[in-house]
């Protein structure tokens, strides 16, 4: 290829044509690469970085460094940058030169969308039920204010949160779920008037904008809606039934801005989904004593993650019948400066309210994986880890991923990683549940069930999903000496765990008594403060490892 030909060419049939070194600066440029851009100074010794999209960067530099390695010509499409802000959709064809040098050529690929009409319409409008989105009800917020202060009116701002939505999504599938959104944007629609917004700003949130609708008249709004949301929905062959939980906030009481009455309205959704759900509540800047110990809580929460404060326990597993330490559960502590050892009774529940959870429970996997593998190395050879699984991970899209990018780097095999989960946890969606079982199971992970016999009130899950071990929860164990009801229960557990070939682990034993019981009733395992309270890795280690 002869560059100098080969971009005199590309200079005349392309609207964008560069030749840039190895460092990314343009060195050679065609006419009409300025015009496109929109650029009023040529394009000489820029570097390309100022005008391709920050976010198609990465595709960039993985098509150079193909073009480099093959020689052969990259294909691509990226967004180019006019005027050096407003992206626009290009073909890009890349080809390496001699010297380290690339030539580019890029033509205009508007075509991909409709008409640029219809690209502003979906990016503020929501495709399923056309309704504005998030970034246009900011807008029409912004305007309500301006139009409110002029008239010196009320403003008011609904936040609705659905309870129920995802449950059936997830049980009945989406091509159901997106027809119950758009049969629920049609009713919120007929509870206001036409010159109010309805818009739709998450999957299950949608959000009301109303002028004069002052305290008078909103709790009659309220109302209205939530009676519109209990009745039930006809869905194809299905009936359904949901609920909602409604935040409210008004201008100017609660805020003169956008950002502040949305904030203010969901926080006052939230409270009113903390009071039971299927309710409503205006914003109040008065919080009582256990709110503001919550929000103090889960504040010290963000920046304890930040700062390091979070560590594991490791609660020793043994052989019943001979005392071999077989595992090990690794528990969360949370150890704060001001305020000490916080109980994880206490931090869990917040952590799984606020979404923390998942950070907090990555970083657990992640964590104990990493030690298992550390202790097995150190002559722990048949050691395993069982490590807790919160209701908000197991719904995560990314949750074997995570379990699999766990095992891969830290180099623990499949096999000697324990999964626990609730019974609740996985007949919120059996279907889904059991899918992603199989694939565990597959792996060659162990799915534990725990604190079995306090959950679901049938078994038939027992033969349905691929599990390994039941584990007993303490309050069957703490008297099971004295007590004929919980001897026959775990009597029970364990005669179905041998005929369903599980093992079992009892928890919270706390004397020889119970330990006895459990030897001759054949329990595989036990753990409990008789044969090791948690503690921190390096305890763990001198105490069971010397």
């Amino acid at each position: 290829m002869n560059p100098h030909a080969s971009f005199d060419l590309l200079s005349c049939i392309s609207d964008f044509a560069v030749c840039i070194n190895a460092h990314g600066v343009i060195e050679q440029a065609s006419k009409p690469s300025q015009a496109f851009l929109q650029l009023p100074a040529v394009l000489l010794q820029e570097s390309i970085e100022l005008f391709i999209q920050p976010e198609d960067m990465a595709l960039f530099a993985e098509a150079r460094e193909k073009a480099k390695q093959s020689g052969e010509k990259q294909t691509f499409i990226c967004r180019l940058l006019r005027q050096r802000v407003l992206p626009v959709w290009v073909d890009c064809y890349m080809h390496a030169l001699p010297e380290d040098k690339y030539l580019i050529a890029a033509f205009d690929a508007t075509h991909w969308k409709d008409s640029e009409s219809r690209l502003v319409y979906l990016s503020t409008h929501d495709a399923l039920t056309g309704l504005p989105g998030k970034v246009l009800l900011d807008d029409r917020i912004a305007m309500n204010i301006q139009t409110a202060q002029r008239e010196k009116n009320v403003l008011s701002l609904i936040v609705l949160s659905l309870d129920g939505y995802r449950k059936i999504n997830d049980l009945l599938g989406h091509g159901i779920g997106d027809e119950l959104i758009k049969a629920v944007a049609e009713r919120l629609q007929n509870c206001v008037r036409r010159s109010d917004t309805v818009a739709r700003v998450s999957d299950d949130e949608f959000s009301m904008i109303m002028l004069s609708a002052g305290r008078e008249n909103i709790e009659l709004i309220a109302r209205k809606i939530l009676a519109a949301m209990q009745r039930s929905f006809r869905i194809g062959e299905h009936t359904l039934h949901i609920s909602a939980s409604l935040g409210v906030s008004m201008y100017p009481e609660h805020g003169e801005d956008a950002s502040l009455l949305y904030r203010n309205a969901e926080m006052a959704m939230y409270r009113a989904k903390a009071q039971g759900k299927n309710y409503w509540k205006v914003y109040s800047d008065q919080v009582d004593d256990t709110e503001r110990s919550d929000l103090s809580l889960e504040s010290a929460m963000y920046e304890g993650i930040e700062n390091g404060e979070f560590m594991l326990h490791y609660q020793p597993i043994f052989c019943t019948q001979t005392g071999q330490l077989k595992g090990a559960e690794a528990l969360m502590r949370w150890q704060n400066p001001s305020r000490g050892f916080v109980s994880p009774m206490k931090f869990i529940p917040l952590a799984e309210n606020s979404g923390l959870i998942k950070i907090l429970g990555a970083w657990a996997l992640r964590s104990a994986c990493y030690q298992a593998k550390q202790w097995q190395e150190a002559g722990l050879k048949d050691f395993y880890i069982s490590v807790n699984v919160s209701p908000r991970q197991f719904v995560q899209e990314d949750f074997l991923d995570m379990i699999h990018k766990a095992l891969n780097e830290s180099g623990l095999l499949p096999g000697n990683l324990m999964l626990e989960i609730t019974e609740g946890v996985l007949m919120e969606n059996p279907q889904r549940s059991g899918a992603v079982l199989t694939q565990l199971h597959v792996a060659g992970v162990k799915i534990a069930i725990d604190d079995f016999g306090t959950g679901y009130s049938s078994l038939a899950y027992l033969k349905r999903f691929p599990l390994s071990v039941l584990k007993i929860d303490k309050s069957f164990v703490d008297d099971v000496v004295n007590s004929a009801e919980d001897m026959a229960i775990v009597g029970t557990i364990l005669s179905l765990a041998e005929g369903l070939n599980l093992l079992v682990v009892a928890e919270g034993v706390e004397n020889d008594a119970q330990l006895g019981f459990l030897r001759q009733e054949g329990c595989n395992l036990v753990q409990g403060y008789l044969t090791g309270r948690p503690v921190h890795s390096d305890a763990f280690k001198e105490k069971y490892m010397a």
